[in-house]
Formats: C-alpha cells, structure tokens, sequence
C-alpha cells in the first residue's frame, strides 16, 4: 500500500518464498494458495495465521516483496498439520482416538479420494519425501473402537417432576447487555435465544474471555451480526460500490 497525494493506492506483494509449503501456491511460489472447495474459506484463514505466527512476514526494505523471517519452522508447521489431518480421527503411536459420533463420519468416509485437500495433504508430503499416512486406517481404527464400546454415551435418569429453575422462554430472543456468561451465551449452547443488546457489545474484551477456540469465536461473530444484518446490508453494498470506483481510479 503506497499513499499518493493524501490518497490511499494499493499494491501486490509477493511472498519471499522459493518453495512449496502449502500455505502458498504451487504454481506460482510468491503467491498465496487459494481455497479448493467452495466452503474452505475458514480453512484458508487458518493457514493464512500459520503464516503470520509462525512464518512472520515483514516488508523488506525495497519495499517490493513480503519476506518471512523463519522459513523452515513454517516448513516443519506445514508438514506437521498435513500428517495431524491425515491422522486426526487416529493416532495409534499417542494412543489417542477422536471418535467424532456423527454419522457423515461412517457414511461419507469412503468419499476421501475425491477430496481435493486430501490429494493435496498427500502430494505435498510425498514433495517432501515423507511417508504419507494409510487413511483407510482411521476408518478401521474409529470402526473397530464403534464395535469394541457399543454404547459411546451415557445419560442420567430424569423425570418431569419437581422444581426446575426459571430459564427464558426459548422461543422468544432475549437481548443481553452484561459481560456476565456472555460468551457461553452468544457463542455456545445457548446462542439460539441469546442476541447482544447493540453491535460495539461483541469488541467488550470482558464478554470475550470466555472463549477458547476460533470455533467459538466465529459463533460469537456471526450471533454478533444477526441482529443488525439488514441495516449493514445496504451500508456494505454502498461501500463495496464505492471500493470498485477508487479501484478503477487508482489502477
């Protein structure tokens, strides 16, 4: 980004880089690597923080490339999250199985070759000369630990009797205003009958601290903005309009 007479112009940069490490393009090393599905845009921000934490990218001093300070911890970053993907449900040298209960998992496994990301998981690996994990084996692995519990979960006896504590009615929304519970309310199992009481509630760094994963950060985003998304709709086709215009200006 360069400025010019008080005015704002903007400029490409490339990445420093003269490999293939994942978070950029394999075609084109000094550009970053785009989504291969259509719903991987939360996924390409991830890599995109891998980048910064890890990488940390400055501006070098001709100003005319992005340059990263510790190229080969990004590398070991980039092989390390390719293999936890390919092992994620089952990692047999940890002992540790993530037996997720969803049924896409036993209906949908089969459907991994024609994943894009798992093809491109292997073949950077197999770039990097090493040994690529046997996927088929998480399904045995969480199959075979399915037919090993039997049951996977537990509930406690109730009853319809008794006192019970006063909650909202559920189908009605309830607009909160205090730091209090906030995050369990607006980002976690409650966040269907929860909305914030005005849009600056969800940067209250008190309300935050209840989260602990982007997961629940982006709940918390998306809680955030249901109640004002018509009056932003306007607002943002009108700024997205006059972006076009300055690019057509500048350019």
């Amino acid at each position: 980004m360069a400025t010019l007479d008080n005015q704002i112009r903007w400029s490409n940069l490339p990445l420093g880089l003269d490999r293939y490490l994942f978070i950029n393009s394999k075609q084109s090393h000094g550009n970053m690597s785009t989504q291969l599905t259509g719903n991987t845009c939360y996924f390409q921000v991830y890599l995109f923080a891998v980048l910064c934490k890890v990488g940390k990218p400055f501006i070098s001093k001709n100003r005319n490339v992005i340059e990263l300070l510790d190229v080969d911890l990004l590398e070991e970053a980039t092989v390390r999250i390719s293999l936890f993907l390919l092992t994620f449900f089952l990692e047999p040298e940890s002992r540790i199985c993530r037996p997720l209960t969803n049924s896409n998992f036993i209906l949908d496994f089969h459907r991994y070759e024609q994943s894009q990301y798992y093809r491109a998981f292997v073949r950077y690996l197999e770039g990097k000369g090493i040994q690529v994990p046997t996927y088929d084996a998480q399904y045995e692995g969480v199959m075979g630990y399915f037919a090993m519990v039997k049951a996977l979960h537990g509930y406690d006896k109730f009853t319809l009797e008794g006192a019970t504590a006063s909650t909202p009615n559920s189908k009605s929304l309830q607009y909160i205003q205090s730091t209090d519970g906030a995050s369990w309310k607006l980002c976690h199992g409650d966040y269907y009958k929860y909305r914030a009481a005005n849009l600056m509630f969800g940067c209250n760094a008190g309300a935050m601290l209840g989260m602990s994963s982007f997961s629940e950060f982006n709940a918390w985003r998306k809680n955030q903005l249901l109640p004002f998304h018509a009056s932003l709709q306007d607002k943002v086709e009108d700024l997205a309009k006059e972006c076009f215009i300055a690019n057509d200006v500048f350019i």
